[in-house]
């Protein structure tokens, strides 16, 4: 009988450890996603970006399957303040062409045409969907971001002029 007993209690404590431990990971991951989905909702942060991978433009490959390019952070962003939207980013794709030595860059500070904020679940865990819709210049930029919950943004970005690029970022708190 004791060792019955022992044998469920040992079998007991292999089952509940885990689910615990397993609880706690993801009560983690959703402290860091409502943090991250309130930064986004305040609509006051800066998203820095360090990656940025040209789309390559073939019969067989998929959107953003070009090579990775380290970026400046310090030099490429895109914030958002209420309504108001600005970006400066490197642009390494095709569309535009820049004469001499120069490299080509989008930059806009503008009103944003359109929102819009979805929350979705990405396997076990929430991501936001960010979309923006910005005029300036005569052109109109869309800008898909999904946002992961610790705050890892993948940007998404296409005119009417160029073609599509994708970076990689942190998202952080304006100040």
């Amino acid at each position: 009988m004791k060792r019955l007993l022992f044998i469920t209690g040992l079998l007991l404590a292999i089952i509940i450890i885990p689910v615990k431990a397993q609880s706690k990971k993801e009560i983690r991951f959703e402290k860091e996603f409502q943090k991250t989905l309130a930064l986004v909702n305040s609509d006051k942060f800066i998203v820095k970006f360090y990656i940025a991978t040209p789309t390559v433009e073939t019969l067989f490959t998929p959107p953003g399957a070009g090579n990775n390019i380290d970026i400046e952070p310090k030099n490429s962003y895109l914030w958002v303040k209420d309504s108001l939207v600005g970006v400066k980013i490197p642009y390494f794709g095709s569309g535009v062409v820049k004469s001499g030595s120069q490299l080509d860059s989008i930059s806009f500070q503008n009103i944003l045409f359109s929102r819009t904020v979805k929350v979705y679940w990405e396997g076990k865990k929430k991501a936001i969907a960010y979309q923006l819709t910005v005029m300036s210049g005569g052109n109109v930029y869309y800008l898909n971001m999904h946002v992961q919950y610790d705050g890892t943004c993948y940007l998404y970005l296409s005119d009417r002029r160029r073609s599509p690029i994708s970076y990689v970022g942190q998202i952080v708190k304006r100040d």
